[in-house]
């Protein structure tokens, strides 16, 4: 599924051979339910969220949509086309109303009041925010809740705080009702994200990525690390605990099912870091791969150790330090303390006397990235024969390229790197976007299609 992300007028998906997660933990009586983004197949009744382990799923189907219409938006060879993508299970939710953050959060909410609690949950709430949506409206969020952020100078980086407000407020909002329904003592929360932010260009949703190198669609660290949080009853103990480790998204797999006491699957990538995260030890995942083969860009980049190996053609205007102008504050702007304590997240947890001394953890200093880099350095763009080689642990912003001094590592990391390709399914090129696939045929919607389509 690598590449350009997956487009709804395309007859692909994830393929049926691969099993994921909600179809392990049906195997282990879990009721399995998605609230949100799907976006690795639509085409087909089979390649659907209800076909691949989900008892239910209420969300979109594609990459995006907008906030208050719920419409999805490509541009073909015959213009822009456009179609509703809200489904309740196989039947488009016409009848939703609402800005999407709260609506996917009134969802996940019914489900926990609702789950029979004679089985184990598995929840994925996947939400829409921050994500950008269409051209004409990239960010869009309540009117009082984005007045509530004007000590920010940028008014576009005003619409995105007011997303993750949103966004945060979901959080608490489901910690609660998890609470209340005496489920949250005996629950597993995770808190990711799938990659960096756009602070400009395709996709832009003006988030910042700073200090770290690169944006969204680039294989350097602002594109792809990203911070994480995990909640147990067992860690809410040590309200301190950061864990430093690498952990790749295949790793979620076998560390979850360390965590619930159950055998993982034997033929699968990831690694068990659940007793590494939960005794603050080393992670045992040392290998990382970043691939992605389109015609206009191709890179790859992998990371083993400290070093990181970036080769291919990367998109050079995607590839900087950026801040823009997202740190202007009008004033002296709000106490960061203070703006913890009255979040929905603080409150919930002060009710459940769960709450912890923000003075003493001093959240933002811990997960700072210090840049000790000269940053007057020429950067490295990887290009054609040209590659890189970085140290991202004593240099995590890629400012200092090591592949002339060191070149038996990078000879090492080729070695790995080529292995790895060697294992990758070539996405179809170019990319065709099936003319029955257009949402005017289907009631303006972006509805499966292909169900009756043979292919030879």
């Amino acid at each position: 599924m690598h590449g350009y992300p997956l487009t709804n007028g395309e007859d692909r998906g994830l393929p049926l051979t691969e099993k994921i997660l909600p179809e392990y933990l049906k195997q282990l009586g879990y009721a399995t339910h998605l609230v949100g983004k799907w976006h690795i197949g639509q085409s087909r009744t089979a390649y659907l969220p209800t076909s691949r382990g989900f008892d239910s799923h209420f969300g979109y189907r594609g990459g995006y949509v907008d906030y208050y219409e719920y419409m999805n938006e490509e541009t073909w060879s015959l213009g822009q086309v456009s179609g509703f993508d809200l489904y309740r299970n196989l039947s488009a939710a016409w009848d939703v109303e609402g800005y999407i953050t709260d609506v996917f959060t009134d969802e996940a909410k019914h489900i926990i009041r609702k789950h029979d609690e004679s089985k184990p949950l598995f929840l994925m709430l996947s939400h829409t925010a921050p994500h950008g949506s269409l051209d004409g409206f990239l960010l869009q969020a309540p009117p009082d809740v984005v007045r509530s952020f004007r000590h920010i100078e940028s008014p576009e980086r005003r619409m995105f705080a007011a997303m993750i407000k949103k966004l945060d407020d979901s959080v608490g909002d489901v910690i609660e009702t998890l609470s209340r329904k005496k489920m949250l003592e005996n629950t597993i929360i995770v808190f990711m994200s799938d990659n960096g932010g756009m602070p400009f260009g395709r996709s832009i949703n003006y988030a910042s990525n700073w200090p770290l190198r690169g944006t969204k669609f680039t294989p350097f660290e602002g594109g792809v690390r990203t911070v994480a949080l995990l909640w147990t009853p067992t860690l809410a103990s040590n309200s301190n605990h950061l864990w430093k480790g690498n952990m790749h998204i295949i790793d979620w797999i076998p560390t979850l099912f360390g965590a619930i006491g159950a055998d993982p699957p034997s033929n699968i990538d990831g690694v068990n870091l659940w007793d590494d995260i939960v005794l603050n030890q080393n992670s045992r995942r040392d290998t990382f791969f970043e691939i992605y083969t389109y015609p206009e860009t191709s890179f790859s980049a992998v990371v083993s150790g400290d070093y990181k190996l970036v080769t291919g053609n990367v998109t050079i205007d995607y590839s900087d330090h950026y801040s823009g102008n997202s740190r202007g504050i009008i004033g002296l702007g709000p106490s960061y303390i203070e703006a913890i304590k009255i979040s929905k997240m603080y409150s919930v947890l002060d009710k459940l006397k769960k709450s912890f001394p923000i003075e003493e953890i001093n959240l933002r200093d811990n997960i700072r990235v210090d840049c000790k880099a000269d940053s007057l350095v020429k950067l490295c763009y990887s290009y054609g024969h040209n590659v890189c080689l970085f140290d991202i642990k004593n240099d995590p912003c890629e400012t200092r390229d090591l592949s002339v001094t060191m070149p038996d590592v990078v000879e090492r990391l080729q070695d790995i790197l080529k292995a790895e390709m060697n294992r990758v399914v070539d996405r179809p090129n170019p990319l065709f976007r099936d003319p029955r696939a257009l949402p005017s045929l289907h009631n303006y919607t972006w509805a499966t299609w292909a169900d009756h389509v043979i292919v030879t």
